[in-house]
């Protein structure tokens, strides 16, 4: 009778110890996440198109999905196109993403720094039926707010021009020249990252 008494109360021991590893081990989980979280919300999940112009065979291009891949950034390259068909069929593409933004973007490697943003002198429609160049004034108001949190990255003033590779775009975008030394990629490119992210966030 003794060693059945005996044998419960190891059971309730072994059992209770259980129990408290078990609450030990999910607050600690718990905490790791809260301290870390804030770290994988930043880049988690920002989805954005590249539309690629200028020279892409330049090394920088190399760079720069290095550099937005090791972020956490979902990107969408898509080659530039100077043909009105094209762009289109790239266009029908890129509206049917979740992406949050787009970026005409076109890199290279020089000996002097030139950097040039610039928003769209698209306007916004006022009918039920957009044509295509009113499509992307839908978002003019966005994608200036991008265009201004990217160019005080870099110390630098907006432009607003006619930037084709935004015709027809459903979602905010910008047009960027970034030119710099292959010294200063990694640094230029973090400039870069920092406008968007400065962008995304005030947009949560």
């Amino acid at each position: 009778m003794d060693d059945r008494l005996h044998i419960q109360k190891d059971k309730r021991k072994k059992g209770r110890c259980m129990n408290l590893r078990f609450e030990y081990y999910k607050k600690y989980t718990l905490i790791i996440v809260c301290l870390f979280f804030p770290l994988f919300s930043v880049y988690a999940a920002d989805s954005i198109i590249v539309y690629r112009l200028g020279d892409k065979s330049e090394p920088i291009w190399g760079i720069f999905k290095k550099s937005f891949d090791s972020k956490g950034y979902n990107m969408s390259i898509y080659e530039g196109a100077d043909n009105i068909d094209i762009h289109l069929e790239h266009v029908n593409r890129i509206n049917k993403t979740n992406a949050s933004l787009m970026l005409a973007l076109d890199l290279s490697i020089k000996e002097k720094e030139d950097i040039f943003i610039a928003y769209t002198n698209t306007k916004k429609g006022k009918g039920r039926f957009l044509t295509i160049e009113e499509i992307h004034g839908q978002h003019i108001d966005k994608s200036i707010a991008l265009a201004k949190d990217i160019a005080t990255s870099f110390n630098k003033n907006v432009k607003e021009i006619s930037v084709f590779p935004l015709l027809g775009v459903d979602m905010p975008g910008v047009f960027i020249r970034i030119a710099c030394t292959k010294e200063l990629a990694g640094e230029t490119l973090n400039k870069l990252h920092e406008g968007i992210q400065k962008y995304i966030k005030r947009g949560q």
